[in-house]
């Protein structure tokens, strides 16, 4: 038996959806370059959403057809890449994340409630904020 017939490879891949802030859109010769942001947000001891950080999506897009007048939020599908570090406008330093996207669209106004989202992921401790300090 020859090795080609023992081993199957498959290829390796981290693929990503994400809905998020248009923040730039840039068009090239070889394509367009969005910047997407997603906030990331906790709820505080007063039982209120507030933001915390936010993750910064930096796509290349081979399609320049569609076209972002009035969006203010979409949503990409696509393979990371690598990541990227930069100075943020405050000086502290920031990172972003690269995408290589198949697909850039406005984003769908799906609106879910709490209550939605706590049947598919039941809160441990209901009542209490979640822990954000995990040891990864």
């Amino acid at each position: 038996m020859e090795n080609s017939e023992r081993y199957k490879v498959i290829r390796n891949g981290a693929h990503v959806t994400v809905t998020g802030w248009l923040q730039n859109v840039s068009d090239f010769e070889w394509g367009r370059a969005v910047k997407v942001a997603v906030d990331v947000s906790r709820k505080n001891h007063q039982g209120e959403w507030e933001k915390v950080d936010q993750t910064v999506y930096d796509c290349v897009v081979d399609d320049k057809s569609q076209v972002f007048d009035e969006v203010r939020q979409v949503t990409v599908t696509g393979r990371i890449t690598g990541t990227n570090v930069f100075t943020k406008r405050d000086g502290s330093t920031g990172f972003s994340i690269k995408v290589r996207a198949d697909e850039i669209a406005p984003a769908v106004d799906e609106k879910v409630k709490e209550a939605a989202i706590n049947a598919v992921w039941p809160t441990v401790n209901p009542g209490k904020p979640i822990s954000e300090s995990a040891p990864f």
